[in-house]
């Protein structure tokens, strides 16, 4: 995600503490700290109802949406846990007066502090199978104007006509709109190219949906992802899929979809020739570089979609060297492996290497730096694949001469936990490696 973004909301967070500080003069500090916390919570969950809009531009600002989907993940778990602490430090101040509704905002407040706190739980127990958790999720909205409401007539030691109060009171109007626009005025709304599908393939355990544009169609660039919705059937609820194709001048598509869950199971049974469906605009930043510099590209299982839109793109343009790395488990179990041999041939700069696990083969950040003659300082390297996985080789990687920010990839997993184990793992990790670099340049030869 990017800088700007991060930067951007935590200015919205601290912002109030201008207004805050004062009033330290003459309240409870520890009370107003309270407040505080309160008044953040609420400013955090106003930005993340805005972003989940999925609007033009956010992307810009924030980083790709896969991103965004991690950024939407730690704004809600910071939230409540600011939240949390607003409730446990007391915030009870004297020679406050409350209007006729008081009462009831601080009943309403618990009753949004513990929904809220049940449905980010919801949220974080992947486990949960995704149909529920969508549609709990979609109350988190209700429960966050009942923060509102708290927030607006509550006892409170500043007016909401204030400078403070009408601050606070922005990102809660903020965050009740993109609310109500995504849950009730955007499903009325057209949106969307609409497209017919032209063909369906069953390969192995992909679905591959091939469309054809009813209008102008979609305009996308290879590696980036859509939202795909089958009309007049079980299947019109969107999903984000990669497109496995490059960008062609009649503006087809196509999504190749593994069996991962109801939808994706349920697709592969029920989809059929003629369908109709609607393809939203596509996101994503997961793309080529311009330029003669050398290329590495690792795809795994599925993760090979994104680099067969690179691979059909090189056709129509110039680019350093590439190596792609399809890291399967069956030889005989290999989707598209025919069509990429194929490309390769056509393209010269372009080699296909079948990384087999089952017959004994890994990909190890040595294999690559050994390919790339032993010089991986001016390569990028773009990876789809398990995080493990992912990990691990740009950790090699990185220590073999790789520049970090070379290392592309996407979070294409929109839905995760907390992450305390992969905390833990990270930190492992991080010391893990710190120990391997000084053993590097403890044995790395004097010039």
């Amino acid at each position: 995600m990017r800088i700007s973004g991060l930067v951007l909301i935590a200015l919205a967070c601290l912002l109030p503490i201008i207004w805050f500080v004062p009033l330290a003069a003459t309240r409870d500090p520890v009370a107003l700290f309270s407040q505080y916390l309160g008044s953040s919570a609420l400013v955090l969950m106003g930005i993340n109802q805005f972003i989940a809009t999925r609007m033009p531009g956010l992307e810009t600002v924030f980083g790709s949406l896969d991103r965004i989907y991690v950024l939407h993940k730690w704004l809600g778990v910071i939230a409540m846990v600011a939240m949390g602490l607003h409730d446990i430090v007391d915030a009870e101040m004297n020679g406050l007066r409350g209007g006729p509704l008081a009462g009831i905002a601080e009943d309403i407040g618990e009753i949004s502090l513990y929904g809220l706190l049940v449905l980010a739980l919801a949220s974080v127990i992947t486990f949960i199978p995704y149909h529920l958790w969508k549609w709990s999720h979609r109350l988190i909205g209700i429960f966050f104007a009942l923060a509102a409401f708290h927030f607006f007539f509550i006892e409170k030691p500043f007016s909401v006509a204030d400078p403070l109060g009408l601050y606070i009171s922005a990102f809660c109007l903020l965050g009740i709109i993109s609310y109500l626009w995504m849950s009730l005025f955007r499903p009325m709304v057209p949106r969307g190219h609409g497209y017919k599908i032209s063909a369906v393939r069953h390969l192995g355990g992909l679905t591959e949906i091939e469309l054809k544009p009813k209008g102008r169609g979609l305009k996308h660039k290879p590696g980036q992802f859509a939202f795909l919705s089958i009309n007049g059937s079980g299947l019109s609820e969107e999903h984000p899929f990669t497109l496995s194709g490059a960008p062609h001048e009649d503006r087809s598509l196509r999504f190749s979809i593994k069996d991962l869950g109801n939808y994706t199971r349920r697709l592969r049974r029920e989809v059929e020739t003629g369908m109709e469906a609607t393809v939203t605009r596509p996101f994503g930043h997961f793309s080529m570089p311009f330029g003669r510099d050398p290329q590495i590209w690792i795809g795994a299982g599925v993760g090979i979609t994104p680099f067969i839109a690179f691979a059909e793109s090189l056709k129509s343009r110039e680019t350093g060297p590439v190596k792609l790395y399809y890291c399967v488990r069956e030889r005989d179990d290999i989707p598209y492996v025919v069509e990429l041999e194929k490309i390769a041939e056509e393209v010269s700069g372009l080699e296909l290497i079948i990384v087999n696990s089952a017959e004994g083969v890994r990909l190890t950040p040595d294999r690559v730096a050994t390919d790339l003659g032993g010089d991986l300082s001016q390569a990028h390297v773009f990876f789809c694949g398990p995080v493990a996985m992912r990990k691990a080789l740009r950790r090699g990687l990185v220590l073999k001469g790789l520049r970090a920010s070379r290392f592309h990839f996407e979070e294409f997993q929109m839905r995760t936990g907390i992450g305390l184990s992969t905390l833990a793992e990270w930190l492992w990790d991080r010391g893990i490696y710190a120990i391997e670099k000084r053993r590097a340049a403890r044995t790395q030869p004097a010039e």
